[in-house]
């Protein structure tokens, strides 16, 4: 569920490639991201930034950034410059879009039109979620010890 826009804030992710000169494109991600933000309505309430490759998810900056997503009930959305920034393997594109959505804030990529999620979309990112969380369960060995809890 998506939070409330009225007091909400954004976090912003950028992430520089290997290539790219990092000041300039740093600075760019930002303009846009700060910009998207001002649309929207939204204070920033953190910047969150990785100088590397897409193709992996142990970045500092991201790992950073879902962790205060976790522990924070005032954020709606989570800015990046493109779909790029966040992921380049669709796997883990979805993951973090589940991640993101799970947490109650929504992924917005400010060098695309500002669009509300349709039912289906949101569906969509339930469904990726629910895959993902019984493959996970699947490669857990068996627990043999029952829950105390749940008797």
């Amino acid at each position: 569920m998506t939070k409330s826009v009225e007091t909400a804030k954004a976090l912003i992710y950028l992430r520089v490639a290997r290539d790219e000169p990092p000041r300039e494109a740093a600075a760019r991600q930002r303009r846009a991201c700060e910009r998207r933000a001002a649309e929207l309505g939204l204070e920033v309430a953190g910047i969150y930034t990785d100088r590397g490759s897409g193709n992996r998810l142990n970045r500092p900056g991201l790992a950073a950034l879902l962790g205060d997503l976790d522990r924070r009930d005032d954020v709606a959305y989570v800015i990046t410059f493109d779909h790029g920034r966040v992921a380049l393997k669709i796997g883990d594109y979805s993951q973090l879009a589940w991640t993101i959505s799970k947490a109650g804030a929504r992924l917005e990529i400010a060098s695309m039109p500002h669009r509300e999620a349709t039912e289906v979309e949101l569906q969509l990112i339930a469904r990726i979620g629910s895959v993902q969380l019984a493959e996970t369960a699947r490669r857990l060995p068996p627990c043999d010890e029952p829950d105390s809890d749940l008797s």
